[in-house]
């Protein structure tokens, strides 16, 4: 599966709003579906997933690796231009019926067919805590783990400073507003909007302000709104980049929406989130990245409410996932998973210990396990590489010639 290019488009994702009957959509709809191995079961006729991405070459999403050579990429909102899609990066992804993993080392495949990407907040650095592994932008706190990715101007959340812009993806808790980071693109320039998701708060409609969190938002009266504008709505907002008496002017408010909203050609397929649980009902009625759960036929593994980092898998149902599945994930897990890169390797130094696969560098030492191949320039092995982050480097755990 090496891929080529994908084919990158601007386009606004059809989307459903959260807001309304969540609970009717949940009630009455039946569990089902192996999911024992990684990744989805088979049989589907086709795949839908949403969650980071944790490779390279082709692209692997919450343990499916998808080829993604002739999937379109879109991005989520329609002023912005899609990009191509990177490590870290939180993305949903419309595929293709998935194949079982031929072996115990090998992931299940898929073929996508669109690619979804969009980031939460984007903004300027207001304040970084090492101890704490957080950073503030436009009042709201960013919390990185040892898997956030860091790239652009630095890779460390050391040598981000106060002067500096950064673009966050990742999954947002909207009972406490903290966006955990699956990756972060930091730049000394400043983009030509600013973006915040989250819930609305304190609405004055004759001020015309609300808050998310700690920042004061403004609206004119040209603003398009959506139509259960309210409290407790949680929204993506665009905001100028200049701040008025202490206010950030919107000039977009959009409902946050399911990802599955119109996609009725979803109907069926298998599926599988990796987000954090909102809108909990019970253990049977969820929400995830704001896409409906039912569970009642699930079997669940931890102790599920607001706020808990959950992998979820099943079939999709009229908007709604009925899961088989439900796992939940402590921090532990999410910052020891590993990353794995396909492709071939350049730029070999085995004096300095470091080789280039897809444009990362990655370093070994003597833990690294090698199968298969050795080191070498020239070489035309299409390899697997398996890596962690170190200190905002790429430290290679294996390398072996890609089955």
């Amino acid at each position: 599966m090496t891929p080529t290019s994908t084919i990158v488009l601007s386009r606004r994702t059809a989307l459903l709003a959260i807001a309304g009957a969540t609970a009717q959509l949940l009630t009455g709809c039946g569990g089902g579906g192996d999911s024992s191995q990684a990744g989805l079961s088979s049989g589907g006729t086709g795949s839908f997933t949403t969650g980071t991405v944790s490779g390279l070459g082709s692209i692997i999403v919450n343990g499916i690796r998808y080829d993604d050579s002739s999937a379109m990429v879109y991005a989520r909102d329609d002023d912005d231009a899609a990009v191509p899609v990177k490590v870290g990066m939180v993305v949903v992804v419309q595929g293709g019926k998935v194949t079982p993993a031929a072996n115990a080392n090998s992931l299940p495949t898929a073929t996508a067919t669109s690619i979804t990407v969009g980031s939460e907040w984007k903004g300027p650095v207001e304040a970084i805590d090492t101890t704490l592994q957080t950073l503030t932008l436009l009042g709201q706190t960013v919390q990185l783990l040892a898997s956030t990715v860091i790239e652009g101007e630095v890779f460390r959340l050391a040598d981000i400073t106060t002067s500096m812009f950064v673009e966050v993806y990742g999954y947002l808790d909207p009972t406490t507003g903290v966006l955990q980071a699956t990756r972060i693109e930091t730049d000394d320039s400043a983009p030509s909007t600013y973006r915040l998701t989250g819930v609305v708060s304190n609405l004055d409609t004759t001020a015309r302000t609300f808050a998310i969190g700690n920042t004061l938002i403004s609206y004119g009266g040209g603003t398009s709104l959506p139509t259960n504008w309210a409290n407790g709505l949680q929204v993506r907002v665009r905001l100028s980049t200049t701040a008025v008496s202490g206010r950030w002017p919107a000039t977009r408010i959009q409902a946050f929406e399911s990802a599955l909203a119109g996609n009725d050609d979803a109907d069926g397929d298998e599926a599988e989130l990796h987000g954090i649980v909102s809108g909990f009902q019970s253990a049977a009625a969820f929400m995830v990245n704001g896409i409906a759960v039912n569970a009642s036929s699930a079997t669940v593994s931890g102790t599920l409410a607001n706020g808990v980092n959950v992998e979820v898998k099943g079939r999709v149902s009229s908007g709604v996932i009925v899961a088989s599945e439900v796992e939940v994930k402590d921090e532990d897990e999410i910052e020891n998973e590993d990353f794995e890169f396909h492709g071939t390797l350049s730029n070999v130094d085995t004096t300095a210990r470091t080789f280039v696969l897809r444009g990362y560098t990655f370093s070994y030492d003597n833990a690294t396990t090698f199968e298969g191949l050795t080191l070498s320039n020239g070489s035309t092995d299409f390899v697997e590489v398996k890596a962690q982050l170190v200190e905002g480097g790429w430290l290679a755990l294996e390398v072996k010639v890609d089955d």
